[in-house]
């Protein structure tokens, strides 16, 4: 064989090593790049699909979790409470007067109460007749000035001391005119009690008298028209 075929066979054994290599490809081991979760910035709106949302959402309202908004009762907890010291204070200061403790009927409902129950708010009680025209105009005032209250923001008694006059009678008369507040009939013992703690005047219905009860339980007794305003002032000690 000479030099030259010997050169040539070289070569062509050379190219089918080649040939042989590019066919069978790499026989070394590769890794696979590790899976990646994609970041909230590079997901698109449509790739952010339920599912893919579903961890963090249960993340941010597991219990315990720090990130939960405060729902409505926690608060609504916040809101300030009546306090229970006024409402004994007020009780104690009225357990000893009669005026206080007689058990009324309310026209309307037929509930039975006292004015020392209703103690612990701003409490109004006014004495009054059906056919007293000084009475009217103030029951309108009282039924103006709680319309723009809270309800249970404050307590309005209303007592007809005329002997002649009942609870029907009453209960007709405050639903023809819309007045506000409880409506009931003082009677006698009432009457003379009331006579016995603040004079004639508070069983005088022309005179417009009116007590007013803090929420602490001082007592106060006035004749005369009270203006819409100060019957809200009052109202909100």
């Amino acid at each position: 064989m000479t030099r030259t075929m010997a050169m040539r066979l070289g070569t062509l054994a050379l190219l089918g090593a080649m040939a042989l290599a590019a066919c069978g490809g790499s026989t070394s081991p590769t890794t696979a790049p590790a899976a990646t979760e994609p970041s909230a910035a590079s997901m698109t709106p449509e790739s952010m699909t339920p599912e893919s949302m579903a961890p963090a959402d249960a993340a941010r309202t597991a219990p315990g979790s720090t990130d939960a908004a405060p729902s409505d009762a926690v608060a609504a907890s916040t809101e300030p409470a009546a306090s229970p010291a006024a409402n004994a204070a007020a009780a104690a200061a009225l357990a000893s007067k009669p005026w206080a403790n007689a058990p009324l009927t309310d026209v309307d409902t037929g509930e039975t109460f006292t004015i020392a129950e209703l103690a612990g708010k701003p409490l109004f009680i006014e004495s009054m007749a059906i056919w007293c025209s000084n009475c009217r105009a103030q029951q309108g005032r009282f039924t103006e000035a709680f319309a723009q209250l809270a309800p249970g923001t404050a307590e309005y008694v209303v007592l007809t001391v005329d002997p002649s006059e009942t609870a029907e009678d009453l209960a007709r008369y405050k639903a023809e005119r819309g007045f506000t507040g409880r409506y009931a009939v003082a009677g006698k013992e009432l009457a003379k009690a009331l006579d016995a703690a603040f004079g004639p005047n508070a069983i005088n219905p022309p005179s417009v008298p009116v007590i007013f009860v803090s929420p602490t339980g001082e007592v106060e007794f006035s004749t005369g028209p009270e203006a819409v305003e100060q019957i809200v002032e009052k109202a909100g000690v």
